[in-house]
Formats: structure tokens, sequence, C-alpha cells
């Protein structure tokens, strides 16, 4: 008799039915894995610089090693800070390999992982993570409707 695992996924929720028998280490790895996948799942952000200011970006924002604000410009799209402190952006979750280059998935909300040997596999296919693909918008303050 072997022992099966199930994973029920209903609109967000992740549930293990059945967690015995020889498979619940691999089961448990699956969950590890799509749990960081989903922690990591990016969008429309907005951060504050060093100096109080807002800035938002259709995608993820974050602040370089000048403390200046930078955003993807892409719905659901990742920026990510490299080792000399600049912010590269793409329209897909994005990843640092273990050379130290930053790659995004070139889909909009692509997802990404970093395998074994530290190479970064993208849903889609992986482009260099970009500066061009950033955009620093101040956010505007909303007005009182009189």
């Amino acid at each position: 008799m072997s022992n099966t695992v199930f994973l029920l996924i209903t609109e967000g929720d992740l549930t293990m039915i059945d967690n015995t028998g020889p498979s619940i280490f691999f089961s448990r790895i699956v969950l590890l894995v799509m749990a960081l996948l989903m922690s990591t799942i990016t969008s429309a952000d907005c951060v504050k610089d060093l100096r109080g200011e807002v800035y938002c970006g259709a995608g993820r924002c974050i602040v370089d090693s000048k403390g200046t604000v930078w955003c993807s410009r892409y719905h659901d799209g990742d920026a990510e800070i490299t080792s000399d402190g600049h912010v590269l952006c793409g329209k897909g979750q994005c990843a640092k390999g273990s050379d130290g280059q930053v790659f995004c998935s070139s889909q909009a909300g692509g997802a990404v992982l970093i395998d074994g040997r530290g190479r970064v596999r993208c849903y889609g296919q992986c482009e260099p993570a970009t500066a061009d693909e950033c955009e620093n918008t101040r956010a505007q303050t909303a007005q009182a409707v009189k």
C-alpha cells in the first residue's frame, strides 16, 4: 500500500490532506517552495526615501545605496539591489544568481527560482534586470473635496 500526499489549493490557501509515509519529506519541500514563492509575489508598492518623500511604482520599490527609491515600472514587476548598491528592475520577479547577476522573468508577474547550482530559473524566459525597467515617481498628495 502506498502513501499519497494531496495538496489542495483554494483561493490562495494551501492545505495538505495527508502527511504520512515516505513522501512526507518531499511534500514538505514542495510546501516550503510554494510558500516562499507566494510570499515573494510582488505588486504595486510605495516606499519613503530618507527625507520622508513617498515614491510609488507599478511594481516593487526599494531604496538604493544613495537613498533614492526605485520601482519596477511594470505591474507585478520586481526590483533587486546589486552588490554595488544599484537597483535593477524587470517585468516579472527577479533574483540574484550565485554569480551576482540579476535576472528577471520576461513575463509580467512571472516567477523565478534559484536552483541548486545557484542559477536563476524563470517562468517564460530569463532576461537581465536593467535600470531602464525602473522608475522613480514621487507620489501625489490627495486633495480634499469641497
